[in-house]
Parts: C-alpha cells; structure tokens; sequence
C-alpha cells in the first residue's frame, strides 16, 4: 500500500489515504491524453474529477417542474431565501433552468425571424439581433448559477454584473486596442479587462465561496460575449453586407442578404459561446476567490501562485481561439480544432473548480457541525463527565 495525501482544496485540511502500490503506478504512468490533463490539473491548482457524469449532471434538464417551482428556484441570495449551511448539497448540481431559458430564446429568435421572412418587416433585424446575441451567453449564465450550491447570490447581483460588467469591459478593451501592441494581445487584454470589472463591481465580504466567484466571472464574461456578439452581428455582417448588395440589388432583397448574413453570424456565435469568454472569466474569477475567501481582496492575493498560474489557463485558451485572427493563414480545419480543444480544455479546468468548491463548502459543514457538538457538550458538561467516569488505570491509553 502506498499511503497518498488528498486536499480538498488549496488550503483545506490535508487528508490521507492508502492505494495499492500498483494502482499508484498506473495513475502515474498513463497515456498522453492523462498526462496533459494532469498537467492542466497541476496549473490549475485542482484535483481529478469525482464521482462526475454528463449524463447524471444534465439528468434533471428535460424533467417536468410546476410554475411554482420555477419561481422559487429563481427566489435565492436574500437572508430569508439563502438556505442554512447545513441544507446546502455538495454532491454534483443538476442544473435545469438554463435549458429551459435556452430553449426559450431559440423559439424566440427562430419565430423572430420566420415574421420577418413573412412580413419584411425592417423593424425586425433589431430585435432577431438582440435575441440571438443574448440567449446563449444567458442560457450558459444560468447554467453556471445553478452550479451555485449555496444558493447566496440573487438574481439581481448576477444581473448587475451582466450589465455593468460586461458593459466596463467591453469600454475597458476598446480604449487598450487603441494602441497597436494591445490589438495583438486579445487574450491578454480581455480577460484582464473582465477580470477588473468582477473585482470593481463586488466589494462584499459576505460572498466567500470559491463557487461564488465562478459565478462572478461568469456574469461578466456573460455581459461582454453578449454585448460583442451584437457588435459582431451589427457592424461585422449587417452592415457591411447590406452596403455592399445595395450597389447590386434592390432595396429589399439587399435587406433579405445582410438579414441572412447576420443570422448565418448569430448562429456560429452563439454555438461557439458557452466555450469563450463565459467560462474564460468563470475560470479566473474562481480562482482569485479560492484565494480571497471572505477576506478583503488585496494586492497580495494578486500574486499568489494558486491564482497566477490558474489565470493563466484562460488568457492561453483566449489566445489560442483567436490564432487565426492574429495568423490570418491559418487554416479553417486547424482554427476548428482550436476552437474545439480550448473550449473542452476550459470547461474541463471549470468543472476541477466546481468539485473544489463544493469540497470547501462540505468541509464548511463539517466544521461547523464540529463546532456545534463541542459546545453542546460543553453546556451539558459532558466533557468533564467523561473525564471523572474515565478508569484512572486507562488514562494513558
């Protein structure tokens, strides 16, 4: 038997138990792909995935819920809505709202959309606009406020920080790509950019979970995927497309080709969001918390190792998506399987972050039940009892 060392989390009590000698080499001697995820894990600062499944995580997504349960669901992070420490689950969350929201946006924009094919209705293209642009970042937020087991964030912080933050960041990052250097370095300056806004916008102390400043980062990251996809939607293939047929068409079939061209733009976006800037800045915010705590942030925390290293994993993921922006001869197929291998990579890093914070919020528990036996046996003067029931002969033992 090989005795090995578990910690929870970065600063949670140290923990031992024993494996057979030759599954100790196995784990230490795997494949590539097993290799890289350890690697990842030790940049990350977190551990293997427990006990997680797809299949069990996403169980409750197509499950029926009343009106009133919806509601309820939603009805969190108040003092009287927030459940006691106790009553928190530190298992694997089953997220179901955001699908429910997902599927809403879709129909939205998808009957949005099929009006204005039968109508030709120019008031349209806005509203097709805004709806394709912030459903899936929305959706994604959802989801990753459900992962919020402690239930101690309301609706309206997560909608302050969507707004505000994602608003400030996407300001913060057009006056940096004013200088030249700084258009080179798009995963430098946009994630220290929403990076900012998450810690300008919570001073709270009150939020001390590491599963809190997932959902921080989220709300940002959210708000800036959001407000940039309309942006791109607008100005990168409306517009451009609408001017151009314009000097070849009429008027109204110019319309019908930019209206397709921005909806052909919305659908690729909003595929690729739940891999991007969402979870980039969940990653980052995670894990300044899993350092911060309750305490006031401070310049040192800044520079802690855990959290340095670990933001590193998103600006390297942001660049590597937007390689093919920077080297324009890049190939479709490598571009695809960049996309691809830093949006599983990210979530991946995500998730190491969620079991932390859910082992920290079960060590929680256990400490405080700890606490509260220890002064229940105080009053009762249990500790004392014992004491002078004890054999003298056994004291030692």
């Amino acid at each position: 038997m090989v005795a090995v060392v578990y910690q929870a989390y970065p600063g949670g009590p140290p923990q031992m138990y024993y494996v057979p000698a030759h599954s100790a080499h196995v784990q230490s001697n795997g494949g590539i792909l097993d290799g890289v995820r350890a690697k990842i894990r030790e940049l990350a600062s977190t551990d293997k995935l427990e006990g997680f499944s797809l299949k069990q995580t996403f169980s409750q997504a197509f499950s029926k819920h009343t009106p009133e349960e919806t509601e309820e669901y939603m009805m969190v992070g108040a003092s009287r809505t927030t459940p006691p420490l106790e009553m928190v689950e530190t298992g694997w969350p089953k997220p179901w709202m955001f699908f429910r929201l997902l599927t809403l946006f879709v129909v939205s924009t998808a009957a949005l959309f099929g009006v204005w094919k039968f109508t030709g209705n120019t008031p349209m293209v806005p509203a097709v606009l805004i709806m394709g642009a912030f459903g899936v970042p929305l959706a994604t937020l959802v989801l990753i406020f459900e992962m919020n087991t402690p239930r101690n964030v309301s609706v309206f912080v997560v909608g302050k920080l969507f707004v505000m933050g994602g608003l400030a960041a996407l300001c913060a990052v057009s006056f940096e790509y004013m200088t030249d250097i700084a258009g080179k370095m798009p995963g430098v300056v946009e994630e220290t950019a929403k990076f900012a806004m998450v810690l300008l916008v919570i001073r709270s102390q009150r939020y001390k979970y590491e599963l809190n400043g997932i959902l921080f980062g989220a709300a940002v990251g959210a708000g800036f995927a959001a407000f940039e996809t309309t942006f791109y939607g607008l100005i990168d293939s409306f517009l451009p497309t609408l001017i151009h047929s314009l000097a070849h068409m009429q008027t109204g079939a110019a319309i019908d080709t930019a209206m397709q061209a921005m909806v052909d733009n919305l659908i690729i976006r909003g595929i690729m969001a739940p891999f991007g800037h969402v979870v980039w800045t969940a990653i980052a915010a995670g894990a300044f918390w899993r350092v911060k705590g309750s305490r006031p942030t401070s310049m040192s925390m800044l520079m802690d190792s855990r959290f340095v290293k670990a933001f590193i994993i998103p600006v390297a993921m942001h660049t590597l998506w937007d390689l093919s922006i920077l080297v324009p001869t890049i190939s479709t197929p490598v571009s695809a399987c960049l996309w691809i291998g830093t949006g599983l990579t990210s979530w991946y890093v995500l998730f190491g972050l969620v079991q932390q914070g859910l082992h920290q919020v079960r060590d929680e528990q256990k400490s405080q039940l700890q606490s509260t036996l220890a002064h229940v046996e105080a009053t009762l003067g249990l500790g004392v009892r014992n004491s002078a029931l004890q054999p003298q002969g056994t004291a030692g033992v």
